[in-house]
């Protein structure tokens, strides 16, 4: 069975590529997938850029094109839950879109506009963290909203929690997760947390971007090595 990585920036996606034995790499709507094993469990993996269209395609690249039964999308997120620090992890139960109207979507196909996460996926995830040596990261497992902006301003976060009520935002999860239910695939959208999501977020995305890039990183590494998951 082939597992789908797919991370937003090459920081995100450097220790997916260290730990993994590619045999070829194939070219595909500009952007480079990687295909090989980790451990002797087939990989695809490609860093997809940032937003939700390039997330979207290379989503269904994975799938459609390359054969992916399941797919984990990993990097970071701001942070709209005040239990959750810089650093600390999210695996994403249920993605949504901020920047939509849900009730709207609802009625056009695919007839719905919150995913839920593959729970044998989520149950291997929480798995690998409590498998981690020296893991000074908290997770925690909600919901996740993604939109095609980097969240700064805090009355637009304040928006968004009032709204969606998320553990953090992003701008790439949901639409991974919507490909992934119109094409029947388990998927996972594994979150460490890069800033507040407020005035001083990029600043902090700066300085914990790579950091907090490992974190997400080593879960689905530990999720792969953990043997070939079931799902469904």
């Amino acid at each position: 069975m082939m597992w789908g990585i797919i991370a937003a920036l090459d920081a995100e996606l450097s220790r997916i590529l260290g730990a993994m034995e590619v045999e070829k790499t194939v070219t595909a709507y500009g952007m480079k997938f990687y295909i090989g094993k980790i451990d002797t469990v087939p990989v695809a993996a490609v860093c997809c850029s940032v937003g939700t269209i390039n997330a979207a395609v290379c989503t269904s690249t994975l799938i459609r094109e390359l054969g992916a039964k399941v797919v984990v999308n990993i990097g970071v997120a701001g942070s709209t839950c005040g239990e959750l620090s810089v650093l600390d992890v999210v695996l994403g139960q249920e993605l949504l879109f901020h920047d939509v109207q849900g009730d709207f979507l609802a009625n056009f196909h695919p007839f719905c506009h919150r995913f839920a996460a593959d729970p044998k996926l989520l149950e291997l995830a929480e798995q690998a963290i409590s498998q981690m040596e020296h893991r000074s990261f908290r997770h925690k497992v909600g919901r996740i909203a993604t939109g095609d902006i980097f969240v700064e301003d805090p009355s637009v976060k304040a928006d968004i929690v009032r709204r969606c009520d998320p553990l953090c935002v992003e701008m790439e999860g949901a639409a991974v997760a919507q490909v992934a239910y119109m094409s029947d695939t388990p998927f996972l959208v594994i979150r460490s947390l890069s800033d507040d999501a407020a005035q001083e977020a990029q600043l902090s995305f700066e300085s914990f971007v790579e950091q907090a890039a490992r974190n997400s990183a080593e879960i689905v590494l530990g999720m792969v090595r953990q043997g070939k998951p079931n799902p469904r």
